[in-house]
């Protein structure tokens, strides 16, 4: 089965979807609101890596750092990286 999850996202509302095989499974529409952190997506920079946990301390923007432990890339990050490479390389568009 082929799990796909498709966010449409602006300064104002998220669209997320949850595709299985190409049908859509769920569809969640949230407006904006900026005291919610948890689940939404970040651009940050990784400040610190804490091996011995497998995790990493990220910069979001915040009086903080996040936190950010490797199971919380999710099981598609395989598949994620090598679009990333492949993005900046050129050899494929991005897809925004």
């Amino acid at each position: 089965m082929k799990t796909e999850l498709v966010i449409s996202a602006s300064s104002d509302r998220a669209d997320i979807a949850l595709l299985e095989d190409g049908r859509l499974q769920e569809l969640i529409k949230e407006k904006g609101d900026d005291n919610f952190s948890v689940g939404d997506v970040y651009l940050g920079t990784v400040k610190k890596l804490a091996t011995g946990l497998n995790a990493a301390f990220v910069d979001v923007g915040y009086d903080k750092d996040a936190f950010l432990h490797y199971h919380d890339l999710g099981p598609q990050i395989n598949s994620w990286q090598s679009y990333l490479r492949k993005t900046l390389k050129g050899k494929q568009q991005a897809h925004l």
